[in-house]
């Protein structure tokens, strides 16, 4: 066979192969290793906030499935884990206004959307040191020009929890000073307290309740201090879920008292149980109190 003749046998076969190129990468597509599995969408919106009505938020994500966890990042670097449902369903609840992300294993990580940022929204990269001392000298320069004994602040349902508590005690120390009794007023005192105990409840804690459509448990902790100064706390939930860290200050040495709430739901029957604690996180880093549980049958 000369050449010429090997040259035009070939030219049908390297034709063949090339128009059954697609089929063979689609058959190749079938049995090789499966795609990626498609990354979920999640969202931020307000919830209303805990039981003394400060502005907090949920972060709520759908299309998670085949993951049991998902990392939900801050722009602030802050992140924490929760888990994910069957039908690949989660919440992060408690949070700050901010922009958020979503990392699910091989899902990779997803933006999430955030509504528009309210009116008078603090900045949430600062501290809860940073935050809470801003909101208190906000609240001592206004009421001290005011002397009203309820001044308003432009989006104050909206701002970070500890700059609300801030600006309302330094409301209240401007109006001590300056509209009361007349005292030099003093500084605030954002020095570290000394934290001796810390101990926490849950009510109800047992027993047969209405679960339609949700029952509230509400958690109350009490934080003792040896003395003035401030505390830096979070709540922590069995499911793995931690909230948002918050400061209360201590004027002398004594007793604080601080609240959660937590929402369960079900079908006649379930049992629903948990718990919650709170965690020092300054100045007695480590420092918790114990697992106040509760273990219910919605009726």
């Amino acid at each position: 066979m000369n050449r010429t003749r090997r040259i035009a046998l070939l030219a049908p076969l390297l034709a063949s192969s090339v128009a059954l190129g697609p089929a063979a990468a689609a058959s190749g597509a079938a049995t090789g290793t499966a795609a990626a599995p498609e990354a979920g969408q999640c969202s931020l919106v307000k919830s209303g906030g805990k039981s003394d009505g400060t502005a907090r938020y949920t972060l709520t994500g759908s299309g998670f499935n085949g993951s049991k966890k998902v990392t939900v990042t801050s722009e602030g670097g802050q992140s924490r884990t929760v888990g994910v449902s069957n039908s690949g369903h989660f919440q992060a609840k408690h949070l700050p206004y901010g922009q958020y992300s979503a990392a699910a294993g091989q899902g990779g990580t997803v933006k999430c959307v955030s509504p528009e940022k309210p009116a008078g929204e603090t900045d949430k990269s600062k501290t809860p040191e940073e935050q809470y001392a801003a909101g208190r000298k906000a609240g001592f320069d206004q009421t001290k020009a005011s002397c009203e004994t309820k001044p308003k602040a432009p989006g104050l349902t909206a701002v970070d929890p500890n700059y609300e508590k801030g600006y309302t005690d330094g409301s209240a120390e401007a109006l001590k000073a300056f509209c009361g009794t007349g005292t030099k007023p003093q500084e605030p005192n954002t020095s570290p307290a000394d934290v001796a105990s810390v101990s926490a409840a849950a009510a109800p804690a047992s027993g047969s309740v209405n679960c339609a459509p949700l029952t509230k448990i509400v958690f109350t902790a009490t934080i003792t201090s040896k003395g003035a100064g401030q505390v830096i706390y979070r709540w922590d939930r069995s499911d793995g879920a931690t909230a948002s860290p918050e400061v209360v200050t201590f004027e002398a040495a004594g007793t604080k008292t601080v609240t959660d709430e937590w929402n369960r739901g079900g079908a006649a029957g379930t049992v629903v149980d948990g718990w919650e604690k709170v965690t020092i996180l300054k100045p007695n880093s480590g420092m918790a109190s114990n697992q106040a549980t509760f273990k219910l049958t919605c009726s």
